[in-house]
């Protein structure tokens, strides 16, 4: 990586196929200097900076901000989410509206970076020969370290907010009417990354069509290429490995037998640190399934170990087995029953009492639960809803009802957030999502944000955005533990089955199960023997 200088003084990075800018329009003096002007007009008050802004021209002459903005930049000094020396620095060598100036001034804050305009003005510097910066963003995984500039179809480029280093760009194709292509160049991990995916209109989603991870090495060589594909099982992809020798390594497959209707997911993967998942899943078209899921570090420590299997004996009558414990399970018109045989314990549902809406709907879910989540249901949750959208579903921590539909991933996970949420008593701890009985624990939060950093450490934008919801960790709606108590509902659900077709999570849920192993091996851990009785009976004394 060579180091270039140019006529204002300022290093400049040269990366390969990027050409350096040329000097900013209307800068004939260093940048240094060029701060230390903006800082004549600064500290107007706030009548002169409204005034000032309002009078600002673009290159044509017309007025740089709309009425709208200058109002809202009339509110934002007035609340103090942005001042005029941010406005005064990227007026001219930008077309960041009023919202990208109130998020350079906010990072700057939040980042307690006095000097964080100017590194921000030094990236634009960086950025190719005739391309503009439309927009700021603040990185929402990693929202104190890195940026992005938003160049609208020139791309996007994301910056080291410390060192203002270029570390990634991302390019769009709209070319193709149906398909939509984005290509993520990482430069730290010399990485590239293609994703091609289709609108799909019944489902109002999008489906991946194929997802290709190149790793080079520091010259550009080829190291491995990892390819996403859809698989037999709706919903489902296989993934495929193949190293610069030429050899190939299955990591992910989905099949379904033409002769039998079998499904059968098999997976063997390693997340960053070298921790290895082995899974394998399989059902059959009458209801029958098994699930067999182990987690090794890589010293060999076996850190989770999970068998399970579900028989159907007949429309009424249910065998499942978890780890060596087996449930009998019974339906009538009326309820359901299901006896621990290990421990002689029984439990009923009545449909009557539980079920609101479409108890056909409702009934036919909860002949496919697992005995010991079936316990849980008793035990943590209210009433049960049916709904037909899986964008309606949801748990309430207040009422303990659950809004689900007949998919047995979907209420898993809602039955995970239910088993979160069994410690919270007062309204105050459910309205606010405090005294969470996992999402709380000091030792999932650590191994959950040391995964997390490694996986944004090692992972394009692209490959982040497939797991959003467990590690946004800026906007989430949940708050600061947000993404982890999303993580704790998706643990119960992946080591009980698998995302369907019926819905879009099956690369989710597979990110989730290869890179962050450690984390769903201390939340299922937790869930499992929390009981004193049971984990002496495990474990031994």
């Amino acid at each position: 990586m060579k180091t270039q200088k140019i006529t204002f003084g300022l290093p400049k990075i040269n990366f390969t196929g990027i050409k350096i800018n040329k000097p900013l329009a209307n800068l004939n003096e260093p940048i240094r200097d060029t701060f230390v002007s903006s800082k004549k007009v600064q500290n107007p008050t706030e009548n002169e900076a409204v005034n000032i802004v309002a009078g600002m021209k673009n290159s044509e002459g017309k007025p740089r901000f709309s009425e709208k903005e200058v109002n809202d930049f009339k509110i934002s000094c007035a609340t103090k989410a942005l001042d005029f020396e941010t406005v005064n620095t990227f007026k001219d060598n930008t077309e960041f509206p009023m919202s990208s100036m109130k998020a350079v001034y906010r990072m700057g804050k939040e980042l307690k970076d006095d000097k964080f305009n100017e590194k921000v003005l030094n990236a634009i510097s960086k950025l190719p020969q005739g391309v503009e910066a439309r927009e700021f963003k603040q990185n929402e995984y990693e929202p104190e370290k890195e940026f992005t500039l938003d160049c609208s179809y020139k791309g996007k480029f994301k910056f080291d907010a410390k060192t203002t280093e270029m570390i990634a760009k991302t390019e769009c194709d709209f070319s193709n009417l149906k398909d939509d292509i984005k290509k993520e160049s990482d430069f730290r991990n010399n990485t590239v990354t293609t994703v091609k995916r289709r609108y799909n209109f019944d489902a109002v989603r999008y489906d991946i069509l194929e997802q290709t991870v190149v790793k080079n090495d520091k010259n550009g060589n080829m190291l491995r290429e990892e390819k996403m594909t859809p698989s037999q099982v709706k919903g489902m992809y296989d993934v495929a490995y193949t190293y610069a020798n030429g050899k190939t390594k299955q990591v992910s497959k989905a099949t379904v037998d033409e002769k039998t209707g079998i499904k059968t997911i098999k997976r063997d993967m390693k997340s960053d640190n070298g921790t290895r998942t082995q899974f394998l899943y399989e059902d059959d078209p009458q209801g029958n399934r098994i699930v067999d899921y182990k987690i090794t570090n890589r010293d060999g420590k076996i850190l989770m170990g999970l068998s399970q299997s579900f028989e159907v004996v007949d429309d009424n009558h249910f065998i499942s087995s978890n780890n060596g414990y087996k449930y009998d399970i019974k339906t009538d018109d009326k309820k359901l029953t299901v006896k621990d045989l290990h421990h002689d314990r029984e439990v009923s549902l009545d449909f009557e009492k539980k079920f609101e809406g479409d108890k056909k709907s409702l009934i036919s879910l909860i002949k496919k639960v697992p005995g010991n989540e079936l316990f849980e249901t008793v035990d943590n949750l209210g009433k049960m809803e049916s709904t037909d959208s899986v964008y309606q579903a949801g748990f309430s921590p207040v009422s303990k009802d659950v809004s689900i539909m007949d998919n047995l991933f979907i209420f898993l996970h809602e039955l995970g957030h239910a088993k979160d949420a069994q410690k919270q008593k007062t309204y105050r701890e459910k309205l606010l999502g405090e005294n969470k009985m996992f999402t709380g624990s000091k030792d999932i939060q650590e191994t959950y944000l040391k995964e997390r950093e490694t996986f944004n450490k090692y992972h394009s934008e692209v490959e982040r955005d497939h797991v959003s919801y467990f590690t946004q960790a800026k906007g989430h709606y949940g708050g600061k533990w947000g993404g982890l108590a999303e993580v704790v509902a998706e643990t119960n659900a992946i080591t009980n089955t698998i995302a369907d077709g019926k819905i879009s999570l099956g690369v989710r849920a597979q990110y989730l199960q290869q890179y962050f192993p450690e984390t769903i091996a201390k939340i299922h851990d937790a869930m499992n023997w929390k009981d004193d009785l049971d984990a002496i009976e495990y474990y031994g004394t």
